[in-house]
């Protein structure tokens, strides 16, 4: 008798619900955007929820972790959040919005349009008047009016104050994210969670650990003062760990176009050269163009065994850790040329320049230029990836692909919008590039082709990076970064 009520209340919710976005399959992406602007916080049986100017947050209260966000990419129709509430049971999610009151049952796994936001179990989280005294890490202060105050006097508001009744006091700010507190002692320590900033230009993946950077300098936030620089997403234990240039030293780049690293160094090429951290010591070192370099502007980098190729502005140079010697290379067509990305396939570096692709044998070191019969490589070179014997250079022309044992070279179909291909990346079933529109995927054995948009679960179709990780296909827009299952059995090509 109650298998037959329960099957009859989910028929009456599956019939009388107002489904929102029907075409995001669960589970397809998962993103992580600027999480740093707090709007609300409340409570639920097994989760602390934050609600923000980009999605919604949910941190467990006794295991002390956070669970995946809920963004655009899981069907949330405005991630801008005024107000949260939830039930006892967190089997219902109520988000209050600038577009309408949606509410998301975990057993629809999906969100609807609702008449009215409930106040049953609704908790206000507006910060008191006057905020307790609160210790902060070092380098900020608790200034007069309800602000965070750092070391630069950049001021960030307190928006919301909420006591989880399990010993955690929760401290929402406008641009500084998440603090945590003890509710006793009152000590607090930042609780970083998502991107430094939105724009993901730059993804390098380390084991476990995904360094991700762009060029966020280029795009003012619209709610505060923009925070630049690098993000360390420890994807294993769902932590975030966030590098500032501005509050280090030897780390001089905000933007940041391009990661590398080996087993001992991560390497950001950045508008002020190339910065190398320390994976052991922790310690950072600038190459500039008074150590060598042929441009203070490094664009791109690579690195392998005890070699670090660095691409600039104007030209290539080519840095020894171990010896710690940096050459420049410019006795050959490279000269002046600007570098828009590298990559190493076996024993051939290949080069990619604002007018072409050039490559190095680093066996017999002959240097030459890449061609193919559409003319795609002479263009502008944006990406350059590779799997097994296949290369994929995506440039302002199209996607050429060229296999390095035959040295045939074709052009990819469907690329034919006028902004050619942004990057790509490729496995034993798929070709992904990102043109102007979205988000094309190709099935390699069949030809078929899907376009991918915000309607499937994308945070922009603005997309800048693409890193193939097996089943997954990490993604870099201007809105932030996205975990694709590009092999999912769930969907229909």
């Amino acid at each position: 008798m109650m298998t037959i009520r329960l099957r009859i209340v989910f028929l009456f919710l599956l019939l009388g619900s107002t489904g929102i976005n029907s075409e995001i399959i669960p589970g397809q992406a998962v993103s992580w955007t600027d999480f740093s602007h707090i709007t609300c916080i409340t409570v639920g049986y097994d989760y602390t929820y934050i609600g923000t100017t980009d999605g919604i947050l949910r941190y467990h209260r006794r295991d002390h972790n956070w669970a995946d966000p809920i963004t655009k990419s899981d069907g949330l129709p405005d991630s801008y959040i005024n107000r949260l509430t939830v039930t006892f049971d967190d089997l219902v999610i109520y988000a209050e919005t600038n577009s309408g009151i949606y509410s998301h049952n975990d057993f629809l796994d999906s969100w609807s349009l609702d008449n009215e936001f409930p106040l049953d179990n609704y908790h206000d989280s507006r910060p008191p008047d006057p905020i307790p005294d609160i210790l902060l890490p070092f380098g900020y202060l608790l200034s007069d009016g309800g602000y965070f105050t750092d070391n630069f006097f950049r001021d960030f508001q307190i928006t919301a104050y909420f006591d989880d009744r399990s010993d955690n006091v929760f401290i929402g700010t406008w641009g500084l994210g998440l603090i945590r507190a003890d509710n006793l002692s009152l000590i607090g320590e930042l609780h970083p969670y998502g991107l430094l900033q939105k724009e993901t230009d730059a993804i390098y993946l380390d084991g476990d650990s995904i360094w991700v950077g762009g060029n966020g300098g280029f795009r003012p936030s619209q709610f505060a003062q923009a925070r630049l620089g690098v993000t360390l997403f420890d994807r294993h234990f769902g932590r975030f760990e966030h590098f500032e240039p501005r509050y280090l030293h030897d780390f001089d780049s905000e933007i940041i176009y391009d990661i590398s690293g080996d087993k001992k160094n991560i390497y950001f090429a950045g508008q002020y050269g190339l910065t190398i951290l320390s994976k052991k010591k922790g310690e950072l070192r600038a190459l500039t163009g008074r150590h060598g370099l042929p441009d203070n502007e490094a664009t791109a980098v690579v690195a392998r065994n005890d070699s670090v190729w660095i691409g600039t502005a104007r030209g290539l140079a080519l840095y020894t850790p171990s010896a710690d010697t940096l050459v420049t290379i410019s006795r050959n067509i490279l000269q002046e040329r600007f570098i828009t990305a590298l990559k190493i396939a076996k024993d051939v570096l290949i080069i990619g320049t604002a007018k072409g692709t050039y490559y190095i044998d680093l066996k017999s070191k002959i240097i030459g230029r890449l061609k193919d019969e559409e003319g795609i490589l002479d263009g502008e070179i944006r990406h350059i990836a590779f799997y097994k014997n296949e290369l994929l250079i995506s440039s302002s022309w199209g996607l050429a692909s060229i296999n390095i044992k035959t040295e045939k070279s074709k052009s990819i179909p469907y690329i034919t919008s006028a902004g050619g291909s942004f990057a790509s990346a490729i496995n034993d079933r798929y070709i992904a590039s990102a043109v102007d529109d979205g988000l094309i995927l190709i099935e390699r054995q069949s030809g078929r082709m899907r376009r991918f948009t915000e309607d499937d679960g994308l945070l922009s179709i603005r997309i800048r990076a693409l890193v193939s990780d097996g089943n997954f296909l990490w993604i870099g827009s201007d809105e932030g970064l996205t975990r694709f299952k590009w092999i999912n059995p769930d969907r229909v090509d």
